[in-house]
């Protein structure tokens, strides 16, 4: 599990990376801004941080593994949509089912607790905008023949993670105190594709203002609330000793 674990986030935040320096410096890669800052907030963002809980605990690999099967229905399903298995998505969800065969254990997956009722509206609120914008980019990969943007799957990746977005806030949205990484995930990556079509909102796949703000505004808050969330409960001051 660790070997695979590492292999995937070593190659998943270089490649992000890449994307993000290839994004910047290429002479010919303004147009695909949006898709750029969305490619690499889902492998940095998304798919990174419980791949390194994974290789850094096996045997306490449950939760992460959790957000991580999350996202591989996610991909599926929209590889699904789309009818266009991405060569480079569709290794990694296969080993993500891999690392769920070798864990140890996978008891405590949804631990005991209580779902957040307004984390549960927030994350009703952003699959308003979030499954439609998903549908449509799934839609485009599969009619697109001809663009730069179906050749890269610029347009399934980025509808994967909208999707990934709304199942891994569901996942954190259910029990906010064991799933932080996933708020924070979710929260941070939903933010990316915010300020992403702020910043470039003439590029394909940007969402339109004011939907862009919503998703940057909603995305932050949504880390915010989870935060509050997830606090250990309180504890009753000590009462006064009688006598």
């Amino acid at each position: 599990m660790r070997v695979i674990a590492w292999i995937l986030m070593v190659s998943g935040v270089a490649f992000g990376l890449f994307t993000i320096v290839f994004g910047l410096v290429g002479p010919d890669q303004e147009v695909h801004a949006v898709h750029n800052a969305i490619v690499a907030s889902l492998l940095i963002v998304l798919t990174a941080p419980p791949m390194v809980a994974v290789a850094r605990a096996p045997e306490r690999a449950i939760r992460p593994l959790v957000i991580l099967g999350a996202l591989a229905v996610a991909g599926l399903a929209v590889m699904a949509l789309a009818l266009t298995p991405d060569p480079f998505i569709l290794p990694v969800l296969v080993l993500i089912g891999v690392l769920w065969l070798l864990a140890p254990s996978r008891e405590g997956a949804i631990p005991p607790g209580r779902p957040s009722l307004v984390m549960l509206a927030f994350v009703l609120v952003g699959a308003l905008l979030l499954v439609p914008y998903a549908i449509e980019n799934a839609g485009l990969q599969r009619t697109d023949h001809t663009s730069d943007h179906a050749a890269f799957f610029h347009w399934v990746e980025t509808s994967f993670t909208a999707a990934g977005i709304v199942l891994v806030g569901l996942v954190a949205a259910l029990r906010p105190h064991a799933f932080r990484m996933a708020t924070r995930c979710a929260g941070l990556a939903l933010a990316i594709i915010g300020a992403a079509s702020v910043l470039f909102g003439q590029h394909a796949s940007a969402l339109a203002a004011p939907w862009s703000w919503a998703a940057l505004a909603g995305g932050l808050a949504f880390i915010g609330v989870g935060e509050w969330e997830a606090r250990p409960p309180s504890r009753d001051p000590p009462g006064r000793p009688s006598g």
